[in-house]
């Protein structure tokens, strides 16, 4: 379980005062996205409204000391969707999970031709920019070997909040559900049984533990994952997650994402976010291309392939796939193979690359 701060630790008043201002606006923005009828309300919505108010110089800050509560929320949540049923087609997996090395070539090739040819960096800031995931570590790498690490990060973050806003924009336009939801369950705590809330705690506080020996890549969230689909699938528990606890950790996640624009003055970084903007487009283009080849070979649903190829995180896309009824089992399992793929392969050929160039 995370450790709370000790007393002479605590942020000062400034901080604490951008930490209580992205909260609200989480709480606001959600509200007003769920009252719309939007996919995913809260996360969508404490997102955009957070970016946009971040952008316009508002001193947000992102919730992060509430990240190691609600990644391993978020783990649990997706992990309930591992219902044995939902391997039934398992057979169409295997040919567009073999896919993603290709998708990670040719998308990494596709970034680094735009940000070389068209935006005009450097080769370093062009290869990272260019990596379909792992913003931490392609950050790390930039300033390490001379990169730009402010259009790396930029670059990440605007294909995350492109990614998540275009497919759900998508998603409303094929299935018409704008200001129509399909109705989900709600649940509360005093709906669990005690057994019941005592399996998804232990789920949740464990995860990350379990995480860290299996050395799991994104320990907080796919541990608890991998705990709560293991008694989900077991028998051990059916029981979902509270939604209110859910949509609080969504909320903490997607103000955490709009929050990462703060500080960051338009006028010197408008260009930057402009060609992040420009590659998370590039970034979508192909992965539905990808998704439509995965439908022709292997007739797996196009959303659920465009889900599992798509620029954004694995957390996003699971909970997107979640909500409109997607298999998240296979969107959760086609993220976790890009990014070792990302961390091993594109790593490697980076070095390899550097080499080259120097």
């Amino acid at each position: 379980m995370p450790a709370f701060p000790r007393p002479e630790t605590l942020p000062d008043r400034a901080t604490m005062a951008g930490y209580v201002l992205a909260l609200a606006l989480g709480v606001v923005g959600g509200w007003a996205a769920a009252r719309i009828g939007s996919p995913l309300p809260w996360f969508i919505g404490p997102m955009v409204l957070t970016t946009v108010f971040a952008l316009g110089g508002a001193p947000v800050k992102g919730p992060n000391f509430l990240r190691p509560l609600a990644m391993p929320v978020l783990g649990v949540v997706l992990g309930s969707a591992f219902l044995i049923e939902v391997f039934s087609d398992l057979g169409q997996w295997l040919v567009p999970l073999g896919m993603i090395p290709l998708f990670i070539l040719v998308s990494t090739a596709t970034n680094y031709v735009f940000f070389r040819r068209v935006a005009g960096l450097d080769k370093i800031t062009s290869f990272l920019s260019g990596v379909p995931g792992g913003l931490t570590d392609m950050i790390l790498l930039g300033e390490e070997y001379g990169g730009d690490a402010r259009q790396i990060a930029l670059a990440h973050s605007m294909r995350v909040l492109v990614s998540v806003l275009a497919i759900a924009l998508f998603v409303v336009w094929f299935s018409g559900t704008l200001g129509s939801p399909t109705p989900r369950p709600v649940t509360h705590v005093t709906d669990l049984r005690l057994q019941d809330g005592l399996v998804l705690l232990l789920c949740a506080g464990l995860g990350p533990m379990a995480g860290r020996v299996l050395r799991l890549p994104a320990r907080m969230i796919l541990g608890a994952l991998l705990l709560s689909a293991l008694a989900h699938l077991t028998g051990l528990t059916r029981a979902p997650v509270p939604t209110g606890v859910s949509y609080a950790a969504q909320m903490v996640l997607g103000t955490s994402v709009g929050a990462r624009f703060a500080g960051i003055p338009m006028a010197s970084a408008a260009r930057s976010m402009g060609f992040g903007f420009a590659s998370a487009l590039v970034s979508l283009v192909v992965s539905a291309g990808m998704a439509y080849v995965a439908v022709l070979v292997a007739g797996i649903d196009y959303v659920a392939a465009l889900l599992g190829y798509a620029p954004g995180g694995m957390m996003e896309m699971s909970l997107l796939a979640l909500v409109i009824h997607q298999s998240v089992a296979y969107v959760s399992v086609a993220h976790i193979i890009r990014y070792v793929v990302v961390m091993v392969a594109a790593i490697s050929a980076f070095k390899l690359f550097r080499r080259h160039i120097s």
